[in-house]
């Protein structure tokens, strides 16, 4: 639990009370205005926020009280959508948009309403010449916006409303360009993640050696140089620097490389992401469980 989630929760059912007065909602207007032009962390922080069980709750009280606020809008459209995706609550895509596009109106340079619109026009399967004028929207105020990317890698997926071919495509003009360390560093690592997933769930004897993902050649590459550059100090300086560490000790995991993965999850700490360690469960579970059995295998490597 969070600071913020304990606050809350001290509240109990005077939360709408509280937050009328403002008292719930003062700590995430200032940490959302804190990080002023600094938009990967300030988009880091709204991602976050939103996924908390409360955060419709409290953006549509901090809306009541300010009907100009971008944040609260943000917020508000982040919190909706989270909710929609976690759990299948409805959604009002068009109000939705329209939210989206008035806190564009209000916060003309921040990228996080182009950011939310991309996240709905994969919710509406919307054609691909309205999904661009969007998203270079997005780049053009946060050209490596990492949450902007990994929308569009999810938008051009099979699963969606693209190809493996469009999704190359894609990866090939991201990587090329990127800068080493950027925020988008894990995109590839992503989607490679997300074809071995696909090779799982679809099942069968495919299913059975799937592992076998992990052995390929570019697959291979892809992985190891991961753990030869992320773990450099200052390599990762964004602000999702521990989910991007998280996914590489996952997949390490996963492509039975358990004594590699330790020196992950000692840059981890304690700092868990629930993604991607709840496609397996419970993520709490999860990564204590992948962490002692890493332990294990150091430990085994070390006396001998």
């Amino acid at each position: 639990m969070t600071h913020l989630e304990a606050q809350i929760a001290a509240q109990g059912d005077n939360l709408a009370e509280a937050n009328d007065r403002g008292a719930l909602t003062y700590p995430i207007e200032q940490a959302l205005r804190d990080p002023g032009h600094d938009w990967d962390r300030r988009m880091h922080r709204l991602v976050v926020l939103s996924a908390m069980s409360e955060a419709s709750v409290l953006a549509e009280q901090w809306r009541n009280r300010d009907r100009t606020n971008a944040d609260a809008l943000l917020l508000q459209v982040f919190a909706d959508i989270h909710r929609a995706r976690s759990t299948g609550a409805a959604l009002d895509i068009e109000g939705t948009v329209s939210l989206c596009r008035h806190a564009a109106e209000l916060a003309p340079a921040d990228p996080a309403p182009w950011v939310a619109l991309l996240s709905c026009q994969r919710l509406q399967r919307a054609p691909g010449r309205a999904v661009q004028q969007v998203w270079e929207a997005a780049k053009e105020r946060d050209r490596w916006n990492r949450e902007a990317h990994w929308q569009m890698l999810r938008y051009v997926s099979p699963e969606e409303c693209g190809s493996n071919a469009l999704t190359v495509q894609f990866l090939d003009s991201v990587t090329i360009a990127a800068p080493l360390g950027s925020p988008v560093t894990a995109l590839a690592l992503t989607s490679s993640l997300d074809r071995y997933r696909r090779v799982l769930t679809e099942g069968g004897i495919p299913a059975l050696t799937a592992r076998r993902h992990w052995s390929m050649q570019q697959e291979l590459a892809l992985v190891d140089q991961a753990l030869e550059t992320w773990l450099e100090p200052g390599f990762l300086g964004h602000a999702a620097a521990f989910a991007d560490l998280n996914l590489l000790a996952y997949v390490l995991m996963h492509a039975a490389r358990p004594r590699e993965a330790w020196p992950v999850f000692e840059a981890i700490s304690a700092v868990a992401t629930s993604w991607p360690w709840e496609l397996d469960g419970d993520p709490l579970q999860q990564i204590q469980k992948e962490h002692r059995r890493s332990f294990r295998a150091r430990n085994r490597h070390t006396n001998r």
